[in-house]
């Protein structure tokens, strides 16, 4: 009984090794990566399609009725900072031969699929009676990109409390704009080591 268990392990072991390396390592950019890829994009993919980031199904914290129209107001600024500073770090880099917003013909396409899945707005309260990160704004996505026929590439999921997010007691309308320019540059990031 225990050589079966130990050459079933071994069969398991050995099997979730030889997946794994199959695969592209992650490129620790962001906290939760999944990578399907099993070479580089750029032996495949020229042109990149950024689609606006959805904020359907969100969670809204700490978050009352005012908040949250405000939010849904800046929603379309923080999806164009995304996009503009993805799109300017992989200009930087020479990442890609194009790069468009939602729709792109011909090439062969990779499309970034995100949503925001918790805008979170913080407690100044918290931030200045407690501290050490208590009471931060942050914004949470994830998101998938996929080639032009729906094959999933890659997942990611991430929560960006930057800029000042846990040590500033400024509001989350002065953070979220910057900490989604800090969400393009992280995906830029998990590209070009992909790339």
């Amino acid at each position: 009984m225990k050589k079966t268990l130990l050459a079933l392990f071994l069969v398991f072991v050995t099997s979730s090794l030889a997946l794994s390396a199959d695969t592209l390592p992650k490129p620790e950019a962001l906290s939760e990566e999944t990578i399907f890829l099993t070479e580089k994009i750029s032996a495949n993919y020229d042109t990149l399609v950024i689609k606006d980031f959805s904020a359907e199904g969100a969670e809204y914290s700490r978050v009352d009725d005012e908040e949250k129209a405000g939010i849904a107001q800046m929603t379309p600024m923080l999806m164009n900072n995304i996009a503009d500073a993805l799109t300017a770090e992989l200009k930087a880099k020479g990442i890609f031969k194009e790069i468009a917003r939602n729709s792109a013909t011909g090439g062969r396409l990779i499309i970034l699929e995100g949503k925001f899945s918790e805008f979170n707005a913080g407690s100044k309260a918290l931030k200045f009676f407690v501290g050490f990160g208590a009471g931060k704004a942050y914004l949470k996505f994830k998101g998938r990109f996929v080639d032009a026929t729906g094959k999933e590439l890659a997942t990611f999921e991430d929560r960006e409390t930057g800029y000042l997010g846990s040590m500033s007691l400024l509001s989350y309308t002065e953070l979220f704009p910057h900490q989604a320019k800090s969400i393009g540059e992280n995906l830029a990031k998990f590209l070009i080591k992909l790339y």
